[in-house]
């Protein structure tokens, strides 16, 4: 029986830094998914671990549907389960469009459930899930709101569904960045504006600090992998303080009542 790395947006980002983390593990395939076929492509190039391409889009039944046929067929064992696809939209609930908000929601929560409860049955004993949040998801954040909203969900379920595996000795490791600097920011700012919307980071962390952080934070089965002082000391204040505050504090620091003043 094959033993295998699925990994979720793989063509780039923080899925492209897993995949080049899981190569060196010695494991006999990596599954990549994402959309882009091409770039998928250009991992392969690059990695020693035989790498299958899945170019699918995981908003699509059918692109599950594929996914669940080849598990089937294939019967790996899945020793590491990385669900790094998705996306956000930095706006106003006006200025981003409701089917952008609907695909977000598709891809961070519908996706994430669907692709970790078809992989399940082909995990065993030892294996690791690492579920992609964001410190985002443990606050309200207006401007970001479906975004945030989304990783709040994955936050809960990832911890959640860490507790229901423990009996199958599976551990399920929600890794929760601060802002790191990936693609991820192009699409999070291409809105139908002319200003931008999120000016003030406090941080910008390095996508293969955060990626080697969570792969030990996984192999100690820890619940939750947070990287860095500044993202960690942020999660810790916000669930001690009123979430009105929070809130106040965030729309304060990036000026929003100027930016959308009169608008």
């Amino acid at each position: 029986m094959k033993k295998i790395a699925l990994v979720t947006g793989a063509s780039s980002g923080m899925g492209r830094e897993f995949v080049r983390e899981i190569d060196s593990l010695g494991l006999d395939e990596i599954w990549g998914i994402a959309m882009n076929k091409d770039k998928l492509e250009k991992v392969k190039s690059e990695t020693k671990t035989p790498f299958k391409v899945f170019a699918f889009d995981l908003t699509k039944d059918e692109s599950i549907k594929a996914l669940q046929e080849k598990l089937e067929k294939e019967k790996p064992e899945i020793r590491y389960l990385v669900n790094a696809s998705g996306f956000g939209k930095f706006g106003r609930y006006d200025e981003i469009e409701i089917s952008q908000s609907a695909n977000m929601i598709d891809l961070n929560c519908k996706a994430l459930v669907e692709v970790t409860e078809h992989a399940l049955p082909y995990m065993s004993e030892g294996a690791r899930i690492l579920q992609i949040a964001s410190v985002a998801g443990f606050q309200p954040t207006p401007y970001i709101n479906v975004y945030a909203a989304t990783k709040a969900f994955v936050v809960s379920y990832s911890r959640a569904l860490n507790v229901e595996l423990k009996s199958r000795k599976i551990s399920v490791t929600c890794v929760c960045p601060f802002w790191t600097k990936t693609p991820f920011f192009d699409r999070a700012t291409a809105i139908k504006t002319d200003r931008d919307v999120i000016t003030k980071f406090v941080a910008m962390y390095k996508p293969e600090d955060v990626v080697h952080k969570a792969m030990k934070d996984a192999r100690k089965r820890k619940e939750l992998s947070i990287c860095g002082f500044i993202a960690r000391s942020q999660v810790r204040l916000v669930s001690m303080l009123p979430k009105k505050l929070v809130m106040k504090v965030w729309c304060g620091q990036q000026k929003f009542d100027k930016k959308y003043k009169n608008k």
